[in-house]
């Protein structure tokens, strides 16, 4: 009767528990874990077991791959792998499974905590070396350019009158051959004149009126400075001015 054959019968077609306990005893078992990871058709691994000397049926071979599989999604270690009973063979992959559960949901927190702090360095980091403003390279630039500049002690003439005629290129002449040190020492004596006029002239004011008056002085003098096209300079200095002020 076909039911008494074992190679095609019904019960050929069942994985015997003592075959998986033989198989994961067998000495050539890690080439096979190699050969099942590498995703070789479960056909064929049968047909190499039984070419080097370990008969297996495919229902057992299938068995033993789902297994191996389980093994290897749950790290499953070689001594969990090597149990005495199908029994425990399969708390071992249960407790395995629960266990990486656990342990997933714990390294899924833990890797995003570690994101997260990976990004916030790396922000920290970073935040110093990025520009918000183009100005802000230029500004680099000449600040590198004014560093170096000071470390040298000699200049020649030759790039002292090319920085000449680069500065009097870039105000058009404006500053009238005048230094930066020059131009405030005349903005000084000018500001401690003006404000010598301002208080002879309050002298002859009622103090009702004195806020009317320095507002029109200001008002004609913002007039003036646009009229021979330094508004904008003058402007600048006025909240320059006003931010030392509040300093």
């Amino acid at each position: 009767m076909a039911t008494k054959k074992g190679g095609k019968g019904g019960g050929g077609n069942k994985s015997t528990p003592g075959k998986i306990i033989a198989l994961l005893e067998w000495r050539k078992r890690p080439l096979l874990d190699k050969m099942i990871d590498d995703e070789t058709p479960a056909k064929e691994l049968v047909e190499w077991c039984n070419k080097n000397g370990f008969p297996i049926s495919l229902p057992t071979m299938y068995t033993y791959m789902k297994q191996r599989k389980q093994a290897v999604v749950n790290n499953l270690t070689d001594e969990l792998l090597q149990p005495k009973t199908e029994d425990s063979l399969r708390k071992a992959l249960e407790d395995a499974a629960k266990k990486g559960g656990e342990q997933s949901k714990q390294n899924r927190a833990e890797d995003r905590a570690r994101a997260k702090n990976i990004m916030a360095e790396t922000m920290d980091q970073e935040s110093a070396k990025r520009i918000r403003h183009d100005m802000e390279l230029l500004d680099e630039v000449i600040q590198k350019g004014f560093d170096t500049l000071s470390r040298m002690d000699v200049i020649s003439p030759a790039t002292a009158i090319k920085a000449m005629e680069m500065k009097q290129k870039l105000t058009n002449g404006s500053t009238g051959g005048y230094t930066h040190y020059g131009l405030e020492e005349i903005k000084l004596r000018e500001a401690a004149r003006e404000q010598a006029i301002v208080a002879a002239i309050l002298q002859f004011v009622p103090m009702e009126q004195h806020d009317a008056v320095i507002e029109l002085m200001e008002t004609a003098t913002r007039e003036y400075y646009e009229s021979i096209g330094l508004g904008e300079a003058y402007a600048q200095q006025v909240a320059r001015e006003a931010m030392e002020d509040n300093a």
